[in-house]
């Protein structure tokens, strides 16, 4: 395998693209209702808006076609898709699912000294900002980011890739009334008291898979949990 390796040309990695960042600004703009679902996708208005060229624009929608944000042909012209209650309980579900083994491990590597959970105090500092300004686009993105901290923590390669793959779909859906508080003030206080129960499950000899799954419930359905007691979405 060395020889061929060495005989033929491989694609160099690619940093994180320009494209990517468009597909990342235009998700931010659907999960703050800048776009809403139905409306038409504009090339043309992404281009003066963004203030890119047409390419990084097309590569941006065909990443968020193939993921199913956005819907249509691309000549014909693109929609932003419906993300209706039973979309969402499916995202949180499979978030849910894949959440539960990257806090695990996290956890784990935490205990074991492997990095510090001290890099979740700066996406909770990023909701007070975010809260003190009423900018719930970057709110949204802290709360991410506090999330992600956890994925990367967790050095666990296949969960990973998978959040991921999803994480734009978990930006959009959040956002939504069933499952995320629209005081933004609120929202740092409850990852604040999930950051504490981290602490306090990493001072422990070891973590129960139970008790993993049912603090990131009471965290990620809290506001569910709240107008509708007794259901989990």
């Amino acid at each position: 395998m060395a020889g061929i390796l060495a005989s033929i040309e491989l694609p160099q990695p690619k940093r994180t693209s320009l494209s990517e960042s468009v597909a990342d600004t235009i998700a931010e703009a659907i999960a703050t209702r800048i776009i809403v679902p139905g409306e038409r996708i504009v090339e043309a208005t992404l281009v003066e808006k963004l203030g890119v060229s047409r390419v990084p624009i097309r590569e941006a929608l065909k990443v968020l076609h193939a993921q199913g944000i956005i819907s249509g042909v691309g000549h014909k012209g693109y929609r932003i898709a419906a993300f209706d209650p039973k979309v969402a309980q499916q995202v949180m579900e499979v978030r849910l699912s894949l959440e539960a083994f990257l806090l695990r491990d996290a956890i784990q590597n935490w205990r074991m000294g492997n990095g510090s959970p001290a890099v979740l105090d700066a996406a909770i500092e990023k909701m007070y900002a975010s809260a003190k300004a009423g900018n719930a686009q970057s709110s949204l993105t802290a709360d991410l980011e506090f999330h992600r901290s956890i994925r990367n923590a967790a050095d666990n390669a296949i969960a990973g890739i998978l959040w991921d793959t999803i994480a734009r779909h978990v930006l959009i859906v959040s956002n939504l009334e069933r499952f995320r508080d629209e005081d933004l003030s609120a929202i740092p206080h409850q990852h604040e008291a999930f950051r504490d129960w981290i602490l306090a499950e990493i001072a422990k000899p070891e973590t129960n898979a139970t008790d993993v799954q049912k603090a990131l419930e009471d965290h990620m359905f809290l506001i569910a949990r709240k107008k509708n007691p007794g259901s989990q979405g």
